[in-house]
C-alpha cells in the first residue's frame, strides 16, 4: 500500500455522512447542512457564492484530483490459452480543509466566490492479444478550489488536489513488464514519471512536468507541461496568465492524435504515448520513458491568506477502476454537531 497521510484533526466524518450532487452549476452553496457533491461535468469551471447568514460558522471543503489512465490487454499464455491483464493507474490526491467563515483574519468571508474545477481521469488504453511494443495512458487531471473575494475581479489558490500518472506497458523481446502510473503527490511538486530511471523533471512551484517523446508532462497551475514542440501532447496550465490578473480556467490534457488523451484540469494531464503521461495539478508529474508509468501531479493547501482549523492532504494509492476527481463541501451552522 502506498498510502500516506499529513492529517490535522477532523476531516474524514464527510465519508461517513450520504451525499447528494450538484449537477450544474449553482450561484449559492446549499445550506441545508448536508455535504454536497461537485462533479466534473463538461470540462468547465462552477462558481458558487458564499451566502450571507448569521448562522453560518463553517464551511469544510474536500478536493479529490482525477486518476490516470489504465492499461488493459490480452494475452496468450504458455498454454495458449487467453488471458487478460490491466495494468493500474496512479490515483488522484485528496486535500480537505474546515474554514472559519467570517471577517476576521484568516477567515473566509461572506458573499465570497468559490470557482471549483474538477480534473477529468487519463484516457484508458485497451489493446486485443498485444503486440510488440510500448504503451502508455494519459494523466488524470488535477482539481482546485479557487476563491474571490470581490465578486470575480481577483483570484486566489485555496486548494489543489493533483492528478495521478497514466499506466505503462512494455512487451520487446518476448519479455512483458507492467509499470503502473504514480499517484498524485501530497507535496506541492510533481513526481516523476519511472521513478526507478526517471528522464522527465516533474514540475515544481506551480509549474508544469516534462515530457519524453509524445508521453506529455502533467500541467501545473501556472505554465503547461514542458514540451520538445509546439504539438499538444502536454497537459495545458490551470491559470496560465495570473501574473496579468485573467481567470483562472482549467486547461486541455494532451491530445495529440494516436496518443492517449489527459486529462482537463488544474492542470490537465498528459497524454499518454509509448509511456505514460503525467498527471496536472499544483505543479505537473513528469511524463515517463516507454512503457514505464508517468508520475503524479503536486498538491497545494493555501494557509497564509486563509488558515483552515483543521487541514488535510493524503496521497492514495494506485487503481484499476481510475475516475474522475470530485469536490465535496458543507456549510456548518452555529452550535451543529459534525
Amino acid at each position: 500500500m502506498l498510502r500516506r497521510a499529513c492529517i490535522s484533526g477532523l476531516l474524514f466524518v464527510l465519508f461517513s455522512i450520504s451525499l447528494s450532487t450538484v449537477a450544474i452549476s449553482q450561484t449559492t452553496l446549499l445550506l441545508d447542512s448536508q455535504p454536497q457533491l461537485v462533479l466534473s461535468g463538461d470540462e468547465q469551471f462552477q462558481d458558487f457564492i458564499i451566502p450571507k447568514n448569521d448562522s453560518l460558522n463553517q464551511l469544510i471543503l474536500e478536493a479529490k484530483g482525477a486518476d490516470g489512465g489504465w492499461i488493459e490487454y490480452t494475452y496468450k499464455d504458455r498454454f495458449n490459452a487467453i488471458r487478460t491483464q490491466r495494468v493500474q493507474a496512479g490515483e488522484g490526491a485528496t486535500v480537505s480543509a474546515v474554514y472559519s467563515i467570517g471577517t476576521g483574519l484568516g477567515e473566509i468571508p461572506p458573499l465570497s466566490t468559490l470557482r471549483m474545477l474538477v480534473g477529468k481521469r487519463g484516457e484508458w488504453s485497451k489493446h486485443d492479444l498485444l503486440t510488440p511494443g510500448q504503451y502508455g495512458g494519459g494523466g488524470g487531471g488535477g482539481t482546485a478550489i479557487l476563491i474571490s473575494k470581490d465578486r470575480g475581479t481577483s483570484w486566489q489558490i485555496l486548494m489543489v488536489a493533483g492528478g495521478g500518472g497514466g499506466a505503462g506497458v512494455q512487451f520487446m523481446n518476448g519479455q512483458l513488464t507492467n509499470r503502473p502510473g504514480i499517484p498524485a503527490s501530497d507535496e506541492e511538486y510533481g513526481s516523476a514519471g519511472d521513478t526507478q530511471n526517471p528522464t522527465a523533471t516533474p514540475g515544481k512551484r506551480g509549474y508544469g512536468g516534462g515530457s519524453v517523446n509524445m508521453s506529455g508532462g502533467g500541467g501545473g497551475a501556472y505554465s503547461d507541461g514542458e514540451h520538445l514542440s509546439g504539438v499538444l501532447y502536454y497537459g495545458n496550465a490551470g491559470w496560465k496568465d495570473a501574473k496579468l490578473a485573467s481567470e483562472p480556467l482549467g486547461g486541455l490534457g494532451g491530445i495529440q492524435e494516436k496518443t492517449r488523451k489527459g486529462g482537463w484540469g488544474f492542470g490537465g494531464g498528459g497524454s499518454g504515448d509509448l509511456g505514460g503521461g503525467g498527471g496536472g495539478g499544483y505543479s505537473g508529474g513528469g511524463a515517463a520513458q516507454p512503457g514505464n508509468g508517468g508520475g503524479g501531479g503536486g498538491s497545494y493547501l493555501n494557509q497564509i491568506a486563509f488558515r483552515p482549523m483543521t487541514s488535510s492532504k493524503q496521497q492514495n494509492d494506485y487503481t484499476k477502476n481510475p475516475g474522475d476527481g470530485y469536490i465535496r463541501y458543507m456549510l456548518m451552522k452555529k452550535n451543529q454537531n459534525r
